[in-house]
Order: structure tokens, then sequence, then C-alpha cells
């Protein structure tokens, strides 16, 4: 208990018993508010379906991680686009068995590919796979063998 001449004792408060002090109601002063349901588990939920998304891309090549190596079978889904598939998998159309050392605008490719020059020093390549975002932007050629 504090005595009242003491300079240094909290204030008293009223309704307390004796005189005796006891902390102020309501929080903290300055203390942000408690925040409620939807506001506490927004945060929460906005860094989960970030880090969804990051992953479901990296799975899905968005990011560029889904560039095929050599051994990787793929299904076409375009002239210039693909999808990555397990080479036992029936819709399997190419296994990559080499990439060629240089990038090709699509042109370039197309002409490269008329004359046989792109994958020659891949012994059992059959197919030429150019690869690319736009076709007067510098792509990627698989060179692959139907499965």
């Amino acid at each position: 208990m504090t005595h009242p001449s003491d300079p240094d004792a909290p204030a008293a408060q009223p309704g307390t018993p004796d005189g005796a002090w006891a902390p102020p109601q309501g929080g903290a002063p300055g203390a942000a508010p408690q925040q409620s349901g939807a506001k506490k588990w927004l945060p929460i939920g906005g860094a989960v379906l970030a880090a969804g998304v990051v992953g479901l891309g990296s799975l899905t090549g968005w990011f560029g991680a889904g560039e095929p190596e050599v051994g990787d079978c793929v299904q076409m889904q375009g002239e210039t686009s693909f999808e990555a598939v397990d080479c036992g998998a029936e819709e399997a159309e190419y296994k990559v068995v080499g990439i060629h050392g240089e990038e090709l605008t699509w042109p370039d490719f197309e002409e490269a590919a008329s004359v046989d020059e792109v994958c020659q020093k891949f012994a059992t390549w059959e197919v030429a796979l150019w690869i690319g975002e736009l076709e007067t932007e510098p792509g990627t050629v698989y060179c692959s063998e139907p499965v």
C-alpha cells in the first residue's frame, strides 16, 4: 500500500478500496485497438495466397522454371508452346535429346531447320522444337526424338 504523501507513488484511482492504485481501463494509451475476425485473418490469408501463387507459378512454368532439360518429355500445345509431361504418359510426344547452344529468333530457326543445321551434333534427333515468347525475340531450340 502506498502512502498519499509519497511523491513517487502512482496516483490513487477513484473507486478502489482504500484509495489503492489500479491500472487504467481500456488498454495502454496509444495502443492499437484489437482487430476483430476478418481484419485479424486478412494479412495471414494474403500471405498464404501469395505463397500459393508463387508455388503454382513454379510448377507450371510461369516464371521460366518449366524449361525442359535433356531427358524430359513434352507434349506440344501449339506451334511454339509445349507442356512438360511424364515420359511414360500417353500424351508424351517428344523426348529432348539435346539443346542447341545458341538461341535463335523464329525466322532464323526456320531457315536453319530447313537445311538441317540446327541439331546435327545430336545423333538421335529427328525433330527440332523452337520455344520462345515472341517470334522476333530469341528462343531456345530443343533437339528431340519421338517417344
